[in-house]
C-alpha cells in the first residue's frame, strides 16, 4: 500500500481532479428512474448530479450541481443512531433493535413477526422508526433538527415542509411497520410521535458538501471535523460504519462491499453518504434510483473513486511491525479468557474424527511471514465451511468474475448457512459462502482435487490432505446438501449433482491445523500473495472481493452481530475452525471443536474477539502502537 502521507486523497488538488473526473464519466449513465411513492421526490429533476468531499481536516470539494438541495430521506438513518446512541447508550439501544443485515428491501417487515421481534437494524425502515421513537423529547422535531445542524455544522438546515406533508400522506407501509412495533412492545413513544420524528428526519434538506460533513464526523471518530467538537464516543462511531457497511444499501450492501469497499449509506431521494475511516466522507446525489432504492449514478460514481483513489477497507493497510513478544501475550491472554468459556457442542457426525472437545489452538501469520501459535497448536481439525471463502477465490481467479456472478451472489441472506433457499429475484444463492453457495462454486472446479490444491497453495505447503474418514461421513450424512444440490439443478445453477458434490464434501475434509489455517489467511491479508512461498496465489483484486463477503457473509445468520462486536472479515465451519483476516496485517485462526447453534466455535470466538480487541485490529478501530 502506498505511504499514507501520499494517499491521493491528502493532496487537494488531486482530490478534486479525481471527483471532477468521475463526475464527467458518469454524467452519462442515465439507467434508473426517480422515487414516484412520494409525489413530492416524483417532481424533482432527474439530471441533477453533484458530488462532494469533506476531509477529516476540515477540507471540502464539490462538483457539479453544488447548490441543489435535497432531503435526506434514509440517509438520515446511521444519524439518528448516532444520536440514540449518544442519548441513551448501545445497551439499551440494542435491546430494541437488532444489528443483523435481512437480506431484503428497506421497507421489509415481515420478519418483525417471528423471534425476537425486533427490527434487523438501524438502517431499515423498521429500526430507523424504533430509534427515532428513543429521540422523542419535550423539544418534538427541534430535537431531531438539532441532531442533523450539529453533524453538517450549519444551523440553516430546515425541514422540507412539503415534502414531510407528501411523505405523512402516503406512509401507510411505515404505519402498518410502527404499529407492529408497538403491538410488541418495542416503541419508546407512541405510533403517531415516532412517525412524525422518523418523517422529520427523512424530509431534512442538505447539500451534497453538507451531507459529506456529516460522513466525515464518522470519518474523524466522532469529531466534527470542522469545529473540533466531539458529537460521538470514537467506539460509537465505529458502530455505526459496521452496521453502514453490511446493513448500509439494504439489500444491496454486500455487492457494494465488495464493489466499492466502504461504509454507506443511500436514500430514496437520490443520495448516498460514503465514510473512507481516518480519511474522508463522500456525499453524492442523484435522483434516479435502481429496484433497490439506491442511487445508480450515486453508486457508480463511488465505485469509480473507489478504485481511482485506493478508499477500499479491504485494500492492504499499513503493517506495524508487530513484535512476537506482544502477540504471543495477547494470544495466550485470549487462550486464557477463551478457556473459561462453556457451552457449544460438537457436530454430531464429526465426534468419531475428533479428539478431546477441550482442544483449543490459537495462531497468527502476518502478511511478512511471522508466525505465533499457542494452545494445542499440532491438533488438526476437518475445515468444513472454513474452505468456502478460499475455493471462492481460486474460482475467481480461474474463471470470467462475470461468469461466477452469474452463478451465486454476494448478499448477506440473513439465513443459517444450511437453509434450503434462494434469492427469489434471481433464482440463485445468496453467497459463496453458505452451504447453496458454495456446493455451487464447487460445480465450477474441473477436478475434485482442485479445490485442495488451491487450498495447499494458500497454506504455502505441498499437500493438503483430505480426511478419509469425514469424507465418507460427509457423503453419508449429507442429505441436506443433496436436497440443496438438487434445487440447484433444478433451476439450472449448477449442471451435475454428483460432481459437484465430490468436489465439495472432498474440501469440506480437508485437515488443517490452526497455524496452517492462520498461514491462509494471510494470504488473503497479504493481497493473494503466500507469505512463506512468496507465491501470488490470486489477484489483489479477487483478495479484496472475497474479504469483503467475508465481512458481511462469513458467519451467515450472525454475519452483523459479529461484524459489530469484533469486526474483521472471518469465516467459521462446524468442525470447530475458524479464520479471520486483518487487510494488509495478519490472518488469526482458532481451532475448538465446540460450536453454536451458528456453527461457529464457542471457545474460538471468544478468543478471536479478544485477540482483535486486545491488538485493535478491528476494520474501524484505531490500532494501538505496535512498538
Amino acid at each position: 500500500m502506498a505511504d499514507p502521507l501520499t494517499h491521493p486523497t491528502d493532496d487537494p488538488s488531486a482530490l478534486r481532479d479525481a471527483l471532477a473526473a468521475v463526475h464527467a464519466d458518469c454524467r452519462a449513465v442515465r439507467d434508473g428512474a426517480v422515487a414516484d411513492y412520494i409525489p413530492a421526490l416524483a417532481e424533482v429533476d432527474p439530471d441533477v448530479f453533484a458530488i462532494a468531499a469533506c476531509t477529516v481536516d476540515g477540507q471540502i470539494i464539490a462538483v457539479g450541481d453544488v447548490d441543489a438541495a435535497f432531503t435526506l430521506q434514509s440517509v438520515s438513518k446511521p444519524f439518528l443512531y448516532a444520536a440514540a446512541l449518544a442519548r441513551h447508550g448501545s445497551a439499551h439501544v440494542h435491546r430494541f433493535v437488532g444489528v443483523e443485515p435481512i437480506g431484503e428491501g428497506f421497507d421489509a417487515f415481515l420478519r418483525l413477526e417471528s423471534g425476537t421481534h425486533r427490527p434487523h437494524n438501524p438502517m431499515i425502515n423498521a429500526g430507523a422508526i424504533t430509534v427515532a421513537g428513543m429521540l422523542d423529547s419535550a423539544a418534538g422535531v427541534e430535537a431531531i433538527l438539532d441532531v442533523v445542524r450539529a453533524w453538517a455544522g450549519d444551523t440553516d438546515v430546515r425541514v422540507d415542509m412539503a415534502t414531510f406533508a407528501s411523505e405523512w400522506e402516503t406512509n401507510d407501509r411505515n404505519r402498518a411497520i410502527a404499529h407492529l412495533l408497538r403491538q410488541f412492545g418495542v416503541l419508546a413513544t407512541d405510533v403517531e410521535r415516532a412517525l412524525e420524528l422518523y418523517t422529520y428526519a427523512c424530509a431534512m434538506r442538505v447539500t451534497a458538501a453538507q451531507l459529506a460533513t456529516m460522513g466525515a464526523v464518522l470519518a474523524n471518530g466522532g469529531v466534527h471535523p470542522r469545529s473540533g467538537q466531539r458529537l460521538l464516543a470514537a467506539e460509537r462511531a465505529a458502530g455505526v460504519l459496521t452496521l453502514m457497511m453490511t446493513c448500509g444499501l439494504y439489500d444491496g450492501a454486500g455487492r457494494f462491499a465488495v464493489d466499492v469497499g466502504v461504509p454507506a449509506k443511500s436514500g430514496v431521494s437520490g443520495a448516498i453518504v460514503a465514510v473512507v475511516p481516518g480519511r474522508l466522507a463522500l456525499a453524492v446525489y442523484s435522483p434516479r434510483l435502481d429496484t433497490k432504492g439506491n442511487s445508480v449514478r450515486g453508486v457508480a460514481a463511488l465505485r469509480a473513486l473507489s478504485e481511482r483513489l485506493d478508499l477500499s477497507v479491504f485494500d492492504e493497510r499499513d503493517d506495524p511491525s508487530w513484535p512476537e513478544a506482544s502477540l504471543r501475550d495477547a494470544l495466550h491472554a485470549a487462550e486464557d479468557a477463551a478457556r473459561a468459556v462453556t457451552g457449544g457442542a460438537v457436530a454430531p457426525y464429526l465426534k468419531p474424527m475428533g479428539g478431546p472437545a477441550d482442544r483449543l489452538a490459537i495462531a497468527v501469520c502476518t502478511t511478512a511471514g511471522a508466525e505465533v501459535a499457542v494452545g494445542d497448536v499440532t491438533a488438526e481439525c476437518s475445515i468444513q465451511a472454513v474452505a468456502n471463502p478460499f475455493a471462492y477465490a481460486l474460482a475467481l481467479g480461474r474463471h470470467a468474475w462475470a461468469a461466477v456472478d452469474a452463478k451465486v451472489g454476494v448478499a448477506s441472506s440473513g439465513n443459517p448457512f444450511d437453509a434450503i433457499l434462494l434469492d427469489p429475484r434471481t433464482g440463485r444463492p445468496y453467497n459463496p459462502l453458505n452451504n447453496a453457495g458454495a456446493i455451487t462454486v464447487a460445480s465450477l472446479a474441473s477436478a475434485p482435487h482442485e479445490v485442495a490444491d488451491g487450498l495447499s497453495a494458500f497454506a504455502g505447503v505441498d499437500h493438503l490432505l483430505v480426511d478419509p474418514a469425514v469424507f465418507a461421513a460427509e457423503q453419508r450424512e449429507g442429505h441436506r446438501n443433496r436436497a440443496i444440490a438438487h434445487l440447484l439443478r433444478s433451476l439450472g445453477v449448477i449442471a451435475d449433482v454428483p460432481s459437484a458434490l465430490d468436489v465439495y464434501f472432498q474440501q469440506c475434509a480437508v485437515r488443517v491445523t490452526a497455524p496452517l489455517l492462520a498461514r491462509m489467511g494471510a494470504t488473503l491479508a497479504a493481497g493473494g500473495r503466500q507469505p512463506q512461498s512468496g507465491r501470488v496465489v490470486v489477484s489483489r483484486e479477487v483478495a479484496r472481493r472475497v474479504m469483503a463477503v467475508m465481512y458481511t457473509c462469513g458467519l451467515h445468520d450472525a454475519s452483523g452481530r459479529f461484524a459489530f462486536d469484533v469486526g474483521v472479515p472471518a469465516k467459521s465451519g462446524i468442525g470447530g475452525a475458524l479464520v479471520a483476516v486483518v487487510p494488509g496485517v495478519m490472518g488469526i485462526a482458532m481451532f475448538s471443536p465446540r460450536v453454536d447453534a451458528q456453527g461457529t466455535s464457542v471457545r474460538g470466538g471468544a478468543a478471536l474477539r479478544h485477540v482483535v480487541r486486545a491488538l485493535g485490529l478491528g476494520l474501524f478501530a484505531v490500532p494501538p502502537q505496535a512498538g
